[in-house]
């Protein structure tokens, strides 16, 4: 079977609801963790410098030498990149700083970048001191200016001797008569002379400023990336433990797995009472007794040809309220003025006897041993109409009473097993079914013990209880297993131990948290 668990935004929603003291503690850690880390940074000062450069394959013509081809912006800068951090340059750079750096230093502590959309190149100093970034960006680009000009105005100066070599060898081979030939030689000679002061190949476009605050750490920023490191961590958690978790964790994938019809939801708040009876733990509110009347108003519905007359109510394991629930809806029935008879079969650990106003003794293992006559283990609990179990549904009700008979475990026995598949109870449950309308079985859970498989082909319906967040799939396959070897019987689930804020995950209606208007 498929494990759809995350279908909709609601299943997300709800992973996230049960995650949230998790992710809420990661956030905080995270984001603690990298304010730590930023402020324990050494601070450092980002300053930036622009340089320009410019196209120079006109000159290269006036020179006398073969022109380059014109070259984009984006070639431009990139040349020009290549030059900034030579050793050359890097050399210059520091000579014009006050304080002597070293080179190795001067080069870790320099970044180009290039700005593809013009002919800028920027040139970034990093340094603890602010003062000491601007000088950095700038004596690099002013280093790389120089350079550059010194080497673009050397080369016009050497072609402009060049030329006047040329124009001396001409005069010399003419006996000094070069006529208007010589004005050209002269012009020529001048322009070269021109470029070899004034060229200017590159320039610088911005001069780095002092910065007014560090680059890093970011104290502010960082916290945030690690808050939202810890939230996405959270998340990543959560998902990956829910992925991992075998427990069946809603109504539908309860139904899904039983592949049986929900009946009704019990909260956590109603387990170990018996419904409005009073107990060591108390009655139960009025909005769980509410849920037993949903609960039993379903259980007439599960088969409307045959309603059963006869209902086991198990579990697969211990601790998922099934005795509660017995309890509880056999005293609904009841107070609707149904003939009910409650049996407690679970003669193992039975515990009716601590939640109803009855004596644990005799009962049915007394009985079942032929040690007490029938009479003798019948017990009566009267409940007054002022209880509120008696809801007015016009049931036939003795003496103004909605009275349950109850028929407890009894002694403690050693073969519990052998009991509950003899003849003699076989017979007892073919009794008791005929004299009362409704005969509620509480039964020991399926996989603790073989007790429960006697009894079910004896009776017309199964309610089983399954308490939400605790039953894993596993254990839900083997008690379909095991229920699947015996007579098809009418059957239906009861999802149990509904905890505060999860009853709309279960579809539920309760008005348990009534709005405080």
């Amino acid at each position: 079977m498929s494990d759809p668990r995350h279908g909709t935004l609601r299943d997300y929603l709800r992973l996230l609801r049960a995650s949230r003291s998790l992710i809420v503690v990661l956030v905080v850690l995270c984001g603690v963790a990298a304010a730590a880390f930023s402020f324990g940074q050494e601070k450092r000062y980002v300053s930036v410098a622009q340089l320009s450069f410019q196209e120079i394959g006109q000159s290269n013509a006036i020179a006398g030498v073969a022109a380059a081809q014109t070259q984009t912006a984006a070639q431009l800068a990139a040349q020009g990149a290549e030059t900034v951090l030579s050793d050359e340059v890097l050399l210059r750079a520091q000579k014009g700083l006050p304080s002597a750096v070293p080179i190795g230093d001067l080069r870790k502590s320099i970044r180009v970048d290039v700005d593809t959309a013009s002919n800028l190149v920027k040139v970034e100093a990093g340094s603890p001191d602010a003062r000491l970034a601007a000088g950095l960006a700038n004596a690099v680009a002013t280093g790389a200016v120089a350079i550059q000009t010194d080497a673009e105005r050397t080369r016009f100066r050497k072609a402009a001797d060049r030329v006047e070599g040329q124009l001396e060898q001409l005069r010399r081979g003419r006996g000094g008569d070069t006529g208007a030939l010589a004005l050209g030689f002269a012009d020529r000679i001048a322009t070269l002379r021109t470029l070899s002061v004034n060229a200017t190949p590159s320039r610088v476009a911005e001069r780095a400023a002092v910065p007014e605050a560090p680059a890093s750490p970011k104290p502010l920023r960082d916290t945030v990336f690690g808050m939202v490191v810890g939230f996405l961590l959270g998340v990543l958690i959560a998902f990956v433990r829910d992925s991992l978790d075998r427990r069946l964790r809603d109504s539908q994938e309860i139904q899904d797995e039983f592949d049986l019809p929900v009946l009704g939801f019990i909260r956590n708040n109603a387990l170990g009472h018996a419904g409005a009876v009073a107990n060591g733990s108390g009655p139960m509110t009025e909005q769980d007794v509410e849920s037993f009347r949903i609960l039993r108003t379903n259980l007439e519905f599960l088969d409307v040809d045959r309603p059963p007359r006869s209902i086991v109510v198990t579990s697969p394991l211990p601790g998922e309220g099934k005795s509660t629930v017995a309890a509880s809806v056999a005293l609904s029935f009841a107070a609707a003025g149904r003939r009910t008879l409650l049996v407690e079969c679970d003669l193992r650990r039975p515990c009716l006897a601590k939640r109803l106003p009855v004596d644990s003794e005799p009962g049915l293992s007394d009985y079942l041993s032929g040690r007490v006559d029938p009479e003798a283990i019948l017990q009566v609990v009267s409940r007054p109409e002022d209880t509120g179990l008696a809801d007015g549904e016009g049931g036939r009700q003795v003496n103004g009473r909605a009275d349950l008979v109850v028929i407890t475990a009894g002694a403690s026995t050693d073969h519990p097993a052998e009991l509950l598949g003899s003849d003699r109870f076989r017979t007892f449950i073919e009794e008791v079914s005929g004299a009362y309308e409704i005969v509620v079985v509480d039964t020991p859970p399926v996989l603790s013990v073989a007790d429960t498989l006697e009894i079910l082909p004896l009776v017309e319906g199964v309610l089983v209880c399954i308490r939400a967040d605790q039953t894993t799939r596993d254990q839900a396959r083997a008690f379909k297993e095991a229920l699947g070897r015996l007579p098809a019987r009418s059957a239906g689930l009861v999802i149990t131990g509904l905890k505060p804020g999860r009853e709309s995950d279960y579809g539920y209606y309760s008005y348990a948290y009534p709005d405080k208007r």
